[in-house]
C-alpha cells in the first residue's frame, strides 16, 4: 500500500516521485520493486517513477527530481510553460552547483546546466524575465528581438523588468546586445538605433549622411531623410510595430509617396544583425533616385552572400 504522505507528494509533482521520497515516506526497496514490477509505477529515469502515464508534465518533474532540491526548468521548456514557445524535444534543467546528479546519456530528454536560478510555479520554472534572458543569451539580434517581442507583446512582462533582471546578471552572454535592444524599447527612443545606422550603415559603406528627424509633411518627423534623392529611412525601434501604429505608418508612407518620397523601413534586428544588407538596399534605392556615388565594402561585407 502506498503511504498517504507519498500520494500527497505525488499529486503535487504530477504523479512523479523519486525512490528516495518513497523510502522516506515508509516504503521499502522491495515495495518499490513490487510496484514497478506490477506496472503500477512506470520508470521514467533511474530512481524516478510515475504513478500514471508519462507525458510532458511528468518529464518536467523527473528532470527536477534528478537535478535535486532547488532545480528549475529553463530554456525553451520554460518558455513553453509560459506560453511563448512550442513544446521542445529537450528539457533544460538548471540545478544548483551543490546538487548531485548524473547526466543522462542520449536519448535523454533532459539537458542539465549547473547553476542556481530563482523559480516559480508548479513545476518550478524560471520567471518570464529570466526565461527571456536565458534564451536571448544563445541567439543573435533576430532571436533577441523575437523573444523580447513575444514576452512584452504578450503582456507577460515589461522592458523595464527585463532590464532589471539583466542588471542582476553581469556575466550573461550577449548582455550588451540585449541591453541595447531593451534600452531602445524601454525608452521609446531610437537614439541608439539611429547611432548604429549612421555608423554601421551609412559611414561604414560610404553612403550619404541623411538628415535626422526631418519633417517631410505636416505633423511628421522622419528618422533619416535623403532629401535630394527623395528617400526616407524609418527606423522602427519599438517591438511589435502592429495594429494602429502600423496603419498610421502605412498612411504616412503613402502620403510621402505622393510627395515623391519612397520610404524604407528597418527594425532593430536589421540594423544590428545585417547592416551590410541594409546598406546595399539603401544604396540601390539611392542610386535609382539619382545618387551617383559608389558604395564601399566594409570588412563584414565579405561575409554577406
Amino acid at each position: 500500500m502506498v503511504p498517504a504522505e507519498l500520494i500527497g507528494i505525488a499529486r503535487f509533482q504530477s504523479g512523479v516521485v523519486s525512490r528516495q521520497q518513497a523510502l522516506e515516506a515508509g516504503l521499502t526497496h522491495v515495495g518499490v520493486r513490487g510496484l514497478v514490477g506490477t506496472g503500477r509505477w512506470k520508470p521514467v529515469a533511474r530512481g524516478i517513477y510515475s504513478m500514471g502515464e508519462v507525458r510532458w508534465e511528468q518529464l518536467l518533474w523527473a528532470g527536477i527530481l534528478i537535478g535535486g532540491p532547488g532545480s528549475t526548468v529553463g530554456g525553451l521548456a520554460a518558455a513553453h510553460q509560459l506560453g511563448i514557445a512550442p513544446q521542445p524535444e529537450v528539457i533544460d534543467i538548471w540545478a544548483p552547483r551543490a546538487a548531485s546528479y548524473r547526466r543522462r546519456a542520449a536519448p535523454s530528454p533532459w539537458d542539465f546546466h549547473r547553476g542556481t536560478r530563482a523559480s516559480r510555479g508548479n513545476p518550478p520554472h524560471l520567471s518570464v524575465e529570466e526565461t527571456v534572458l536565458d534564451l536571448c543569451s544563445t541567439c543573435g539580434p533576430d532571436g533577441i528581438t523575437a523573444w523580447i517581442g513575444k514576452a512584452v507583446g504578450g503582456w507577460l512582462t515589461t522592458p523595464d523588468r527585463i532590464l532589471a533582471a539583466l542588471d542582476r546578471t553581469p556575466n550573461l552572454r550577449n548582455r550588451k546586445l540585449i541591453g541595447e535592444c531593451l534600452g531602445v524599447v524601454a525608452g521609446g527612443s531610437n537614439s541608439a538605433l539611429e547611432a548604429r545606422y549612421r555608423r554601421d550603415v551609412e559611414q561604414a559603406h560610404g553612403l550619404p549622411i541623411g538628415t535626422r528627424q526631418k519633417s517631410v509633411s505636416s505633423g511628421t518627423a522622419s528618422d533619416v531623410v535623403y532629401q535630394e534623392y527623395g528617400t526616407i529611412a524609418e527606423l522602427d525601434g519599438k517591438l511589435g510595430h502592429r495594429g494602429d501604429g502600423e496603419v498610421r505608418d502605412a498612411w504616412r508612407d503613402s502620403k510621402h509617396l505622393l510627395l515623391g518620397f519612397v520610404t524604407l523601413r528597418f527594425g532593430w534586428a536589421d540594423v544590428t544583425g545585417r547592416p551590410c544588407e541594409v546598406a546595399a538596399r539603401v544604396s540601390d534605392v539611392l542610386r535609382m533616385r539619382g545618387w551617383d556615388g559608389v558604395p564601399q565594402l566594409c570588412p563584414d561585407c565579405l561575409h554577406v552572400a
